[in-house]
């Protein structure tokens, strides 16, 4: 069984703490990281916050082996520095043709004016990266990196062959539906496609083996760098409270997030094209105060308002039920509604 959560707005939607929690609560064998370190997630956990680049948030499980795929890009020292302060060396698995980012890469894109200032790069060389493989020059490979041989193994035979002995696998999305190369808000998007069916095939596995796919999202919007917010939030009173209690500050790039309301249509896109079969709220505690069991017992009407439209979203084929609603920002701070 292969579940996937992908994000189905900005970014920074929660998919880190959704990851988490799955991995706890349903025990998975394998959790998967795609994408790169510009995108990080954060997990609180047992008292600690842990903000991730390279390292999947399913590390919280000690029972959980931890994945990097022929998609993901890591910078050696920050993944060497995670895999120390989250104890998981014994856990790593990486494909051999996951890419390495070098210095000169790094320097190349914080050099760019265009992706730095126009497009709101975070600086990782990730784009400098991407377009070297495409462009067939020469790359580093986890495979060319002595560091990292020890962990280089054949993902997708392990975990081909995981699944056929019934073994249960959780891909970990990156960044979220707008920022699609492909099907986002060019040119204010990413080096590359962020849905179901991408992150996929950079593990190295097909569609059959699909069983949910989550679709993470907030009662609003957030953006790190430029691009369409409909309707942003500009009030700096208001905008305490998202920068505060959610804690709307980028994990890689440390900037302010850009709020804006929540954006209907753009979400349900993101459903069809990700075939999302599940919905995860999170930061639900932003509107919603009191403590619930149950979406019967809440009462605050912005709370239920938003519900509501939830309700509408799951009239969008293939009917993607409310399953999970964060109301707190540790990892166990989850209503489960499965």
């Amino acid at each position: 069984m292969v579940d996937v959560i992908v994000g189905a707005q900005g970014g920074d939607e929660g998919k880190g703490k959704i990851s988490a929690y799955l991995s706890l609560n349903d025990n998975y064998d394998y959790c998967v990281k795609v994408g790169g370190p510009n995108a990080g997630h954060t997990v609180f956990f047992n008292g600690k916050i842990f903000p991730l680049k390279s390292i999947p948030a399913g590390f919280v499980n000690p029972k959980t082996k931890l994945v990097l795929t022929a998609g993901s890009y890591i910078i050696t020292e920050w993944f060497l520095k995670e895999v120390k302060e989250t104890d998981t060396e014994d856990r790593i698995i990486i494909d051999p043709n996951c890419v390495v980012i070098t210095q000169e890469q790094i320097n190349e894109e914080r050099n760019n004016t265009h992706l730095m200032a126009n497009i709101g790069s975070v600086g990782t060389g990730l784009g400098i990266a991407i377009r070297d493989r495409i462009e067939r020059k020469k790359i580093k490979f986890a495979k060319d990196v002595p560091e990292l041989r020890k962990f280089v193994k054949p993902v997708y035979e392990i975990l081909h062959s995981a699944i056929v002995k019934g073994k249960k696998v959780l891909i970990e999305g990156t960044q979220g539906f707008k920022l699609s190369l492909l099907h986002g808000e060019y040119p204010y998007v990413t080096s590359r496609d962020t849905t179901a069916s991408t992150f996929l095939a950079e593990t190295g596995l097909g569609p059959k083996y699909v069983s949910d796919v989550y679709s993470v999202l907030k009662p609003y919007v957030s953006r790190v760098g430029p691009g369409p917010l409909e309707k942003e939030i500009t009030d700096p009173k208001e905008l305490e409270k998202y920068h505060t209690q959610g804690r709307e500050i980028g994990s890689v790039s440390k900037r302010l997030r850009r709020i804006g309301e929540f954006e209907f249509e753009n979400v349900r896109k993101a459903i069809i094209i990700n075939s999302a079969t599940k919905i995860a709220i999170t930061h639900f505690d932003i509107i919603c105060t009191q403590k619930f069991k149950n979406i019967k017992e809440i009462k605050e009407k912005k709370a239920k308002d938003f519900i509501k439209i939830i309700s509408k979203l799951s009239k969008t084929y293939p009917y993607p039920k409310l399953a999970l609603i964060s109301v707190g920002p540790d990892t166990k701070d989850i209503i489960d509604l499965r």
